[in-house]
């Protein structure tokens, strides 16, 4: 009986080797190999056209001037942040005059608006 066991666990242990082990020593068959025919290089074919060949197939090099050198965004943002530095300088200039006008009060000077509140004031003498 164990003789038969071990034959029998040979014979798979053979099988599976067979599959993944094939042996090509001198006498065992191999695959008959085929005569190797003269290469002949494949003929490429011609790669697919992007749409946008026709628009890079221009041949006149780009010189920069048919292009603009900022992009509109940034010329909009840079607008708008001058425009915003002005109203911060017209700010700190109505901010110091109202300081000065505060100073020369504590003077006694009057140097304040005629029109406050849309009632001109009487003039002080």
């Amino acid at each position: 009986m164990r003789n038969c066991i071990v034959r029998a666990f040979l014979a798979c242990l053979r099988s599976i080797l067979a599959v993944f082990l094939p042996a090509e020593g001198k006498h065992r068959t191999a695959p008959a190999k085929t005569a190797e025919q003269p290469s002949v290089a494949p003929v490429a074919a011609p790669l697919p056209r992007s749409p946008y060949a026709e628009y890079n197939a221009d041949p006149t090099p780009l010189t920069g001037e048919d292009i603009p050198l900022v992009r509109p965004f940034v010329e909009h943002l840079w607008e708008q942040a001058l425009k915003a530095q002005e109203v911060r300088q017209a700010e700190q200039e109505a901010q110091r005059l109202r300081r000065l006008a505060i100073a020369a009060a504590l003077d006694g000077f009057d140097i304040g608006p005629d029109v406050i509140h849309g009632v001109r004031l009487p003039l002080a003498r």
